[in-house]
């Protein structure tokens, strides 16, 4: 993927990303300015423990919440966006959706949510899964 295609903000949003591609993904968003966040969810964890991890690799405020609002309130907020815009990598992704269905699904809202309103903005948001799940397109090889 170019560098070109990533920073097409109104193309960013969930996507899975096969592991091979990865490295490519991440050269692309550095030289595009954008922030690659490497985020590794833990076997067995739930989302209010990736929420709150989530915090942590982003350096939310001080008042982030650890829940799904303030997930998006952080997110979108004009002051928060770091660089061009950002990268997620997320990998575990199949045991939180084992283990936390309803989570896993509400985290995905979310992100997409987030993509639709910056992608307005024209701030690329992607956030790539490291495995496939119903509902999310992988990756287009542009």
């Amino acid at each position: 993927m170019s560098e070109k295609y990533i920073c097409k903000a109104g193309q960013a949003g969930v996507y899975y990303l096969p592991a091979t591609r990865r490295d490519a993904i991440e050269a692309a968003a550095i030289k595009a300015h954008l922030r690659p966040a490497p985020v590794k969810i833990q076997r067995g964890a739930h989302a209010g423990a990736l929420l709150k991890q989530l915090g942590d690799v982003l350096d939310f405020p001080d008042w982030y919440g650890a829940n799904f609002d303030a997930l998006h309130d952080c997110l979108t907020d004009p002051d928060f966006v770091p660089g061009k815009g950002l990268v997620l990598f997320l990998a575990g992704t199949a045991s939180l959706h084992k283990g936390d269905p309803d989570g896993f699904a509400t985290l995905i809202e979310v992100f997409q949510a987030v993509a639709g309103e910056l992608g307005q903005r024209g701030v690329p948001f992607w956030v790539m899964l490291d495995s496939p799940a119903t509902g999310i397109a992988t990756l287009p090889e542009a």
